[in-house]
């Protein structure tokens, strides 16, 4: 896997310029307005990332930084997967899932502040109830505990181990009837279009804006996996970073899911081949989801008279400009927290990521195929 790895990623590092544009520049993009930045205890990036969706739309509307609580989904995702009858494995709960199931999950049960739901957590950047909680599960799904026996797990049997979990063995205090009484429910909430100022439901939002897959998911047949894209492949990422730059220029928060590499970032926290190419394997690794903040490009053609733009805002004829150039890197609003040891890359919570990173492939060897770094994309109607 590594020599596979290291070839087909070598061979696209080369393919790719590895030049940043300068960061000092006035010359700038755009930026999407943003909610402070949180750290995930556990595996559910997608719904933090949900949760910074729906943040930014409410600071758009209301002027307001709104702290929704990710840990009240997270109860009911738990809840909804223990009564499916979901095994609960020994080393790490399933906490994962996608943009459809967070959306479900906000059209049944509504969305609270974190406040609402644990009162004590309303102001820290990390959730320990949700991390107490899946370390409970995970003793309660051994042999002997209350939720192995999957046929056993009424309703009430599981709401009130929850209630346990949650509780982080008493230190924290919560009433979900309560909140769940008190929610804001999906099609009361109203939230303003960032480009036209329209008004709709949030229930309305969801349902428009749309979630497209990573052009090599769309075209391999059954007996593809190649290390390089075809040309119709490389046209559609074209169409996508164009999506995506609209949309960005517009200062929508566009969501995008993608493979994390750990050996990818740079120690300036680029995540990009070059770096993933001299480490020549994956290292930890994992799918993740995260809001776009801004996003940078270069190889503007030379008559527009610069050849690179930076991070920030910029003037509407500039934007134009923008669109005209090869999209360089993604800024995206992380769930990873920041100011941590363990990744000093992590600059102020927010992440870069390469276009040519999201458009390469790295070897699945469990699937044994190519698989494309970036999985899916979310855009606002009319992008």
């Amino acid at each position: 896997m590594n020599s596979l790895l290291k070839l087909s990623i070598l061979f696209a590092a080369l393919l790719a310029a590895a030049c940043r544009p300068d960061e000092d520049s006035d010359l700038k993009v755009t930026s999407v307005t943003h909610t402070p930045v949180k750290r995930q205890a556990i595996g559910n990036c997608w719904l933090y990332a949900h949760a910074t969706w729906l943040e930014s739309l409410l600071k758009h509307t209301t002027g307001q930084d709104i702290n929704v609580s990710e840990t009240y989904w997270t109860y009911w995702d738990f809840y909804e997967k223990l009564l499916a009858g979901e095994p609960i494995p020994e080393k790490e709960l399933n906490a994962g899932g996608s943009w459809l199931r967070s959306k479900s999950i906000i059209q049944k049960y509504g969305w609270v502040e974190e406040g609402q739901f644990i009162a004590a957590e309303s102001n820290l950047v990390m959730s320990q109830a949700q991390d107490c909680a899946e370390a409970y599960l995970l003793q309660q799904g051994k042999p002997g505990g209350t939720l192995h026996n999957v046929s056993g797990r009424t309703p009430e049997l599981v709401r009130s181990e929850l209630n346990k979990a949650f509780s982080c063995y008493g230190l924290f205090q919560f009433n979900v009837d309560e909140a769940f009484a008190n929610r804001h429910r999906a099609e009361d909430t109203i939230l303003r279009d960032v480009k036209t100022g329209a008004q709709a439901t949030l229930a309305y939002w969801l349902n428009r804006w749309q979630e497209i897959s990573s052009p090599s998911y769309t075209v391999w047949g059954p007996y593809e996996g190649k290390k390089l894209g075809t040309a119709a492949e490389f046209a559609s990422f074209k169409l996508i970073e164009q999506k995506i730059k609209r949309a960005l220029n517009d200062h929508q928060p566009v969501v995008i899911s993608f493979f994390v590499s750990f050996n990818a970032p740079n120690p300036d926290g680029y995540f990009n081949l070059n770096t993933l190419a001299k480490a020549g394997t994956l290292g930890d690794n994992g799918g993740h989801m995260l809001v776009l903040h801004d996003y940078t490009v270069k190889d503007i053609p030379e008559e527009e008279g610069f050849t690179s733009l930076g991070e920030g805002d910029m003037a509407p004829e500039v934007k134009a400009v923008a669109m005209k150039g090869n999209l360089d890197y993604l800024v995206g609003k992380n769930s990873w927290g920041y100011d941590r040891t363990d990744r000093p890359w992590l600059k102020n919570g927010y992440s870069r990521i390469t276009w040519d990173y999201l458009r390469s492939r790295y070897y699945d060897e469990e699937a044994g195929r190519f698989q494309p770094f970036l999985r899916s994309v979310v855009l606002p109607p009319g992008y």
